[in-house]
Parts: structure tokens; C-alpha cells; sequence
């Protein structure tokens, strides 16, 4: 009987720590093998302007406000806008990978891991369409585009003006849907489509234009988004080629608070010259068209792919010296946008 006794207490011990392991490496592998995080910036950094000495305040440049705001936001890929001779700066002050056509380009990709098939979209405008493929730690890759959309025609400030209807403001983004065409028709970014669940796929940039999913009967119910129904056909044509914005995504109750609008973090007090950038007013009286602080979402991430989802996402509209206002502190007149995604690894 004690024998007995002792081999079952054996056999019953054994079993228990072979559950015990089983159920400890199952675990682990869920931890630390399934995925991992990225987080992707996007900005328009004002250009030019953002080199002006005119804009240091409290003995830090524009272009070092740039870094305590990209170094603070933790970003890993930062597709870049009105980059124009600061690329390599930003990159070595980083110790970045980046990408752009030229020294003085418009547009930059910069990343925290290595880049490969970089370059520009054959037959568009470097200007308005550049291209780079991430390689993670996982050796996941991550497909990304940082886009341009035209300014041209309608102007954005014009959402603000009372005497045009939906229909009208929505007609004056036919320029820009027909620019964002070239790239969801080209061949190139066709190939990338197709392989987005083994590489999944990135675009965001300064698209110029708003969203139709910030245009809502409940938005307009609720006196938000100046009242508008805006189909607008550049997102919709985004959503139709299978992207998710991410910053809607992540926020899709659309409140005061997350509107998430990244033009113009410039206020009252400041008005546009053409040759010289934002200026402070002198008078007590306003510009027309006002440049408030702020009225829209025109900076997008959008992603595709059944291995990137987004977590969260935010717009970054201060640095760090001034939490009360943005512009000038904030150097920039453009909001950045910054999402959070899981990325999980091909099976």
C-alpha cells in the first residue's frame, strides 16, 4: 500500500509540472513573440521658416524645438513635410535612417531602423510622392509613403465661410482627389496593396484637405465642424482602397476634444505675409481670413494590412516651454500626428 502510495504522489507530481511548464512557455511565446510596437509621426515642419533665427526663443532655434518635439513623442518612422535643408540635420541630431530626393527637398522619411527600396514613385512628382521600406528588429517590414497632396484651388479657410454650401466646399477638393488618384492608381503602389498582409503598408502626409468621417449627422447635431456634411472624395478614396485612419480609428467619438485638428496652431494674434510667414498683429482688429487656432484635420496616417493595427493616436500641437498656446513655441504651423500600431508577425 505505501508503494502504491508513493508512485501515485510521483506520477501525479510529474504531471503537474508538465502543466505547469506547458502552460508557462504558452504564455511567454504570446508575450514576446506575436508582436511588437511602432510608433509613426507625421509632420509638416513649416519649411524655410523653420530655419529663421527670427523664430528662437529662449535660445533654442525652431529647428531644436523640431528635435525636443520628435525626441519627446518617442517615434520610431517620421514621414516629414516642407523639409527643405533640414533633412540631414534632423537625421544625424537623431541618428536616424532617413530618405529624401534631394538636400533641399520637400518631403523626408526618416526612421529609427534601416531602410531599403527607397526612392521616389516612378513618374510622380518626388515633390508630392516619395517611398521606403522599414526593416524592424523582427525583421518584420513595414512599407512606408509619405505623401503631398496639392494646396491649390479652394483654399482650406474656406470651411469657415458661411456662404458656401457643402456641396461647393466639398467640389473645390476635386484637384486634390485627382492628385491622390496617381498614386492609388500607379502600378508600383498597386503591387504594394496586394502584398499588404505580408508588408503592411503606411501612407500619411499633409493631404490638404478634411475627412469625411469628421463630418457626421451627429457632428452637425452638435454644432461641431462648423455644421457641415462634407463627403469629401479624397478619404473616401483612401477608405475605399482598404486604408484605416488611424487617428479617427482610434478616436471615432468625435468630441470638442477629438476633433484632432493639426491646421493652424497659429491664433488670433498672428496673421499670414507672404513673404515673411506668420507675423504678430499690431492692431485690435483681426485678419480675414482668420487663421484660429485651430479648424482642421488635414494631416493623415492611414494603414493597411491584417499585421498593423492601430492602438491609439494623437495630435502633438506644443512644445514643451508653453502648454498654454502653440505657435510660435510650437514651431510649426501644422499640428504632428502620431500613432501608436501593433504590429503582429507574418504566420
Amino acid at each position: 500500500m505505501r508503494r502504491n502510495f508513493k508512485n501515485t504522489v510521483l506520477i501525479v507530481t510529474v504531471l503537474l509540472l508538465i502543466l505547469s511548464l506547458g502552460c508557462k512557455n504558452k504564455s511567454t511565446a504570446l508575450d514576446t513573440s506575436k508582436f511588437s510596437s511602432l510608433k509613426v509621426m507625421t509632420w509638416n515642419i513649416w519649411g524655410r521658416y523653420n530655419l529663421e533665427p527670427r523664430y528662437t526663443m529662449e535660445g533654442k532655434t525652431a529647428r531644436e524645438r523640431v528635435l525636443d518635439i520628435i525626441k519627446d513623442s518617442d517615434a520610431d518612422i517620421i514621414t516629414m513635410t516642407e523639409t527643405y535643408g533640414s533633412a540631414l540635420a534632423i537625421s544625424e541630431a537623431l541618428n536616424f535612417h532617413y530618405y529624401t530626393p534631394s538636400a533641399d527637398a520637400n518631403l523626408t522619411i526618416f526612421s529609427r531602423y534601416p531602410l531599403e527600396d527607397f526612392g521616389n514613385v516612378n513618374g510622380l512628382s518626388p515633390f508630392s510622392f516619395i517611398a521606403a521600406t522599414a526593416i524592424l528588429p523582427s525583421d518584420q517590414k513595414i512599407r512606408v509613403y509619405n505623401i503631398w497632396l496639392t494646396s491649390g484651388g479652394r483654399h482650406i479657410v474656406a470651411i469657415k465661410d458661411k456662404t458656401l454650401s457643402d456641396t461647393e466646399f466639398n467640389d473645390g477638393d476635386e484637384n486634390r482627389y485627382e492628385h491622390i488618384q496617381q498614386l492609388i492608381q500607379h502600378e508600383d503602389f498597386k503591387k504594394d496593396l496586394v502584398n499588404k498582409d505580408q508588408v503592411p503598408l503606411i501612407v500619411a502626409g499633409d493631404f490638404n484637405c478634411v475627412s469625411h468621417l469628421d463630418f457626421t449627422e451627429e457632428t452637425k447635431a452638435n454644432g461641431l465642424n462648423f455644421n457641415r456634411l462634407v463627403a469629401n472624395k479624397t478619404s473616401m478614396a483612401m477608405a475605399n482602397a482598404s486604408f484605416t485612419d488611424t487617428y479617427r480609428s482610434t478616436n471615432p467619438k468625435i468630441t470638442q476634444e477629438t476633433l484632432g485638428y493639426t491646421w493652424t496652431t497659429v491664433g488670433l494674434e498672428f496673421t499670414y505675409d507672404s513673404d515673411l510667414g506668420f507675423v504678430p498683429i499690431k492692431t485690435d482688429t483681426h485678419p480675414e481670413p482668420e487663421y484660429r487656432n485651430p479648424f482642421s484635420r488635414i494631416d493623415f496616417i492611414y494603414s493597411t494590412g491584417e499585421n498593423i493595427i492601430p492602438l491609439n493616436s494623437k495630435t502633438i500641437v506644443h512644445h514643451s516651454s508653453n502648454l498654454n498656446r502653440s505657435f510660435p513655441e510650437f514651431p510649426s504651423d501644422h499640428g504632428a500626428v502620431l500613432t501608436t500600431f501593433q504590429i503582429n508577425q507574418n504566420k
